[in-house]
């Protein structure tokens, strides 16, 4: 592994965790949104999870995504700034490369939603419990492997294709948006400590707004494997992991209002976490760069 990828691979890791920490509580409220037939508004829903399970509730389920948040954040900075430099033959010269932005973006969204997938289905499933769920796992450990012992291997990446569709755009649209407002608040070469949250929070809104409605479905598949696959409403059509039938069920049953449940919560979480995640990896990647001047 070269140095440049090294650092690349090394500052996605400090993004991944940085995300992950503050944003985590705002993805329990957002997941269990999602699922509430009574579509609560955000401020009900976390105040019902604090009256009911106290404040480590909105912490349940993080550990199997911050484990794999520091490695596919890794794997999702690592492609991205490789891609880019591939595509674009001169990334030096100071001026917006949105397209180059958006296709390394959509490419390193795809090689995220494979590693990040099977610690989804687990969150998923583990924030969902005490209310929605019956079946009660004390750790990600656990239901993974009643996930692997019932329904095999493969099990663990159930909703795998509904992340891919959900991380193409997200990422597309997250890098591009952040670059640009990157490019727009630098100063000299630098980028202040509020451009970099401003930044990285913008990224967080557009990419949440562009990907939210397969997110949507992508909890709807990943908790139905509590079922038993006899049980379970959406039923794979060509390879596309229940996607169809899911994206039917809920236009059937909520319409279009259905894909956009709990929305607030995620625009909250993915601006908080994006802002600390992007500040995390900027600052973490100067300093490496700096020490790398010096010696």
């Amino acid at each position: 592994m070269s140095l440049q990828s090294f650092q690349d691979t090394f500052c996605g890791a400090v993004a991944g965790f940085s995300f992950r920490f503050f944003g985590h509580p705002f993805d329990t409220v957002k997941v269990r949104m999602q699922m509430d037939n009574q579509k609560r508004s955000f401020m009900t829903s976390a105040i019902k999870i604090f009256r009911k399970e106290g404040i480590f509730a909105y912490y349940k389920g993080m550990l199997s995504p911050l484990l794999a948040d520091i490695p596919s954040n890794a794997v999702l900075f690592g492609i991205y700034e490789y891609v880019f430099r591939q595509i674009c033959s001169n990334s030096q010269e100071k001026k917006p490369y949105f397209l180059e932005w958006f296709i390394a973006g959509g490419v390193a969204g795809i090689g995220y939603a494979i590693v990040v997938c099977p610690a989804e289905m687990t969150k998923c499933v583990l924030q969902m419990q005490k209310e929605y769920l019956h079946k009660q796992f004390k750790s990600p450990f656990q239901c993974f492997a009643y996930a692997i012992k019932n329904y095999g291997i493969g099990s663990v990446f159930k909703g795998l294709v509904a992340t891919i569709l959900r991380d193409i755009p997200q990422n597309a649209t997250f890098f591009a948006t952040y670059e640009y407002s990157k490019y727009v608040f630098s100063k000299n070469g630098d980028l202040p400590f509020y451009g970099a949250l401003i930044s990285g929070a913008l990224g967080g809104f557009t990419c949440c707004l562009a990907s939210y409605p397969m997110d949507v479905v992508k909890t709807q598949l990943q908790v139905e494997i509590k079922e038993t696959t006899q049980n379970r409403k959406f039923k794979p059509r060509f390879y596309d992991g229940g996607v169809m039938e899911c994206v039917k069920y809920i236009w059937q049953t909520q319409g279009y209002k259905g894909f956009w449940s709990g929305v607030e919560s995620c625009i909250i979480y993915y601006m908080v976490g994006c802002a600390a995640q992007f500040t995390g990896y900027y600052y973490a990647q100067s300093l490496l760069t700096n020490y790398s001047n010096k010696h």
